[in-house]
């Protein structure tokens, strides 16, 4: 019973890569590969992801772009990329993600300006 649970966990996950070649790709880059929902995705094309079956802590996660400013960022993976918005939905700062949540900045003057 519970190697039949593993298999299809193994198979839900090779077909959420799209093919087995997408999911040795992630794997090879990531040394992780998980299954969730695609919460959304931010102006540098990096993806962002939901699990709430895995621990807390390891529930949310981003996939990098592979491609920036025409320049191949695959085996570049740059955490800076992440945008302030989504840094605080994958600290679990917040339970919205910015897809959902409408931020408003405030500018050095005073003046209310929207993030989106």
């Amino acid at each position: 019973m519970e190697l039949l649970q593993v298999l299809k966990r193994v198979l839900q996950q090779v077909s959420g890569q799209g093919s087995l070649r997408g999911y040795l790709r992630v794997f090879f880059r990531a040394n992780d590969v998980r299954v969730g929902t695609l919460v959304g995705e931010d102006k540098y094309g990096n993806k962002y992801y939901e699990d709430n079956k895995q621990f807390f802590g390891r529930h949310r996660w981003v996939i990098y772009t592979t491609e920036m400013n025409g320049k191949n960022t695959f085996w570049d993976v740059d955490g800076s990329t992440v945008p302030p918005e989504w840094h605080r939905w994958l600290h679990c700062m917040t339970d919205d993600p910015p897809t959902k949540n409408h931020l408003l900045l405030v500018n050095s003057s005073g003046q209310t300006i929207s993030s989106m």
